[in-house]
């Protein structure tokens, strides 16, 4: 039996070996020759490869950052909010005014991306009279005059402007952008309000009655829209632009104050902005 294994191998053997010299390309010589024939990499090569993973690193995208204020003037189109805090209020010289702050930044080409802070605040030199369908410290008590009038809010939101003419370097439509925004606002009133079962005490003119200083608060959803256009990129810069804002209300029956009176607290807004970029 081991013989005849041996002689099984033995032709095997013999038999791979002529194999081999009929197809030479299956010779182990012949596959050494063809690793000896591969060029090396040459050291210009490997000093490209490391010069080009540097060279990404150094190619990414720079990050476009900017900051400044901007100065808005505020028309209301609730009809009740408007008459009571109107754009000029020619008797007190006050305007509606909201300032804002910002800090944004480029997430595109363009494309900016922006947190924006404000204050909006007024005062009324009005004094109004509200029926308010709810009695207030008697039973007969349901009309409300308020005098003393004053408005503060507190708008915090989320802009994203987009510029489609970016690409026109040589005009001035690329300073051009639509946008929108998305955040929320708190909004104050704060009333002296005297309750009384008159309702034909305001003629006019209120004097001689002490009212009762109180305050209404709330927060709402801010949604904005707007289109305007931006300055030229340097360090120092400014632009304009108009906003519509949508501000809906919570509703209280039988409140004397026009944030809980109106529906919405929705406005125009014609806003000059300057920035300084980072």
């Amino acid at each position: 039996m081991k013989r005849i294994l041996s002689l099984l191998l033995f032709l095997a053997v013999i038999s791979g070996t002529c194999f081999s010299q009929s197809f030479p390309e299956l010779r182990l010589n012949n596959s050494k020759s063809l690793l000896k024939n591969i060029e090396p990499v040459s050291a210009e090569v490997q000093k490209d490869a490391a010069y080009g993973k540097t060279f990404q690193l150094k190619t990414r995208k720079t990050v476009t950052s900017y900051f400044g204020a901007g100065y808005g003037f505020v028309i209301f189109t609730d009809k009740e909010l408007n008459s009571l805090y109107p754009f000029l209020d020619t008797r007190n010289g006050t305007f509606l005014t909201n300032i804002t702050l910002f800090y944004g930044f480029a997430i595109a080409k363009a494309v900016t991306l922006e947190f924006e802070p404000g204050i909006l605040f007024t005062s009324s030199t009005k004094t109004v009279s509200t029926n308010t369908g709810r009695t207030h410290r008697t039973s007969n008590d349901t009309m409300a005059y308020s005098s003393n009038i004053g408005m503060f809010a507190i708008p915090l939101a989320l802009n994203v402007r987009f510029f489609p003419f970016f690409k026109m370097s040589k005009s001035f439509a690329r300073l051009f952008f639509i946008g929108g925004g998305a955040g929320a606002i708190w909004v104050k009133e704060d009333y002296d309000n005297y309750y009384t079962d008159d309702p034909n005490l305001y003629t006019g003119g209120f004097y001689g009655y002490g009212g009762i200083s109180e305050s209404s608060s709330q927060w709402a959803p801010l949604f904005k829209a707007m289109v305007g256009f931006t300055g030229t990129g340097g360090q120092f810069g400014f632009g304009g632009e108009i906003r519509y804002n949508i501000v809906p209300l919570k509703e209280e029956e039988g409140s004397p104050f026009r944030t809980r009176i109106a529906s919405n607290f929705n406005s125009v807004d014609i806003t000059l902005r300057f920035y300084f970029s980072l």
